[in-house]
């Protein structure tokens, strides 16, 4: 089998309403300098001479970007070393296209089909109380068994925007997750003292750096909450494993380097979720299937941009009453909605 062509579809799928923060309290930095709903990402194809295609996707990005696509034409995609293709682009494509090749699910290249379903969470950005309250009420009548809300310190309604989901969608298990912007220790703590009654029915994601594991196992130590950091390599974990510094972890790598975090998290009794971009359906796939490998990725994992944008571009549903469901299809295990791709696409390949 070789390799005849590759092709690249930028899209642009907007967000459903009630996700994203309402424009008046949006944050705009040197990384997000709009909103995201204005980001995009690439469809991407790898053909073959034997009819097989195998499809990736890039990560998000703003404005335009130029082609970079890889020296892959007349190759073989099985003598690829699938341990050195990383999570994105045209290598999530070879990935799949491996899979097809060889009649295996993705996960079995990872290691294994360890789990059947793998628990999502729902996901909502930066919104007051009442906003929140229906977005938990809408979680909860989809099925959802937990809702990531980002939120950050100075917006002076955490409490009030936890108090007012909980009362709308008792069951939930709510995370909470200001990328770091509860700042310090005794920030963490006071919130923690005000929201104690919610136990480990509540998760503090990533509440101040993980600079200091001291400082963390002191926050771990105090509360019932749930601490779970969101951590960028295994040897962060190592170091929040020797502390004893957390109850779960969020790791943020997709592919190889989430199994290998997971697994040490996993000789320590610690589960895990993936975490996410928020993207599209074919980049939450991909994550799915190194998910279902993780024995102890228990938690909600943050496959969630198939369900908050417009469209997945998936054929079909990837997750079901809160679990994505993981087949025995080949390689990434989905297909493409060609007329959502045409119906999204900004740029044609």
């Amino acid at each position: 089998m070789k390799i005849t062509g590759l092709e690249r579809t930028v899209v642009c799928v907007p967000f459903l309403p009630g996700i994203l923060s309402p424009p008046e309290i949006e944050i705009y930095t040197p990384s997000y300098p709009a909103s995201i709903s204005e980001r995009r990402q690439d469809v991407l194809r790898i053909h073959t001479d034997e009819g097989l295609m195998g499809i990736g996707m890039s990560g998000p990005y703003f404005g335009e970007r130029a082609d970079q696509a890889p020296d892959l034409i007349g190759k073989d995609p099985l003598h690829f070393e699938p341990r050195r293709l990383g999570g994105g682009g045209y290598e999530i494509a070879l990935l799949d296209l491996m899979g097809k090749a060889l009649g295996w699910p993705l996960c079995r290249l990872f290691g294994g089909k360890l789990q059947d379903a793998v628990l999502v969470d729902y996901w909502i950005s930066r919104m007051g109380p009442e906003a929140s309250a229906a977005a938990a009420r809408r979680a909860a009548e989809l099925g959802f068994h937990g809702i990531k809300i980002k939120c950050r310190l100075e917006d002076g309604d955490v409490v009030d925007r936890v108090h007012a989901m909980h009362e709308a969608a008792p069951d939930l298990r709510m995370v909470l997750d200001p990328n770091q912007r509860f700042h310090t220790l005794e920030n963490s703590l006071e919130l923690a003292r005000q929201l104690e009654g919610y136990g480990s029915q509540l998760i503090f994601e990533d509440p101040f750096p993980p600079t200091n594991w001291e400082e963390y196992r002191r926050l771990k130590e105090a509360t019932e909450i749930l601490i779970a950091p969101h951590l960028q390599n295994p040897r962060q974990v190592i170091q929040a494993l020797q502390h004893q510094a957390v109850d779960a972890i969020n790791v943020a790598p997709s592919d190889w380097g989430f199994l290998d975090m997971a697994r040490i998290a996993e000789s320590a009794g610690i589960p895990v979720w993936q975490a996410s971009n928020v993207d599209l359906g074919v980049f939450d796939a991909f994550r799915l299937q190194a998910s279902a490998a993780a024995p102890n990725c228990t938690l909600g994992s943050d496959l969630c941009g198939n369900f908050v944008h417009e469209h997945s571009l998936l054929a079909r549903p990837l997750v079901q009453e809160g679990y994505a469901l993981v087949g025995e299809a080949p390689g990434l295990g989905v297909e493409l909605d060609e007329e959502a791709v045409a119906r999204y696409t900004v740029r044609p390949g």
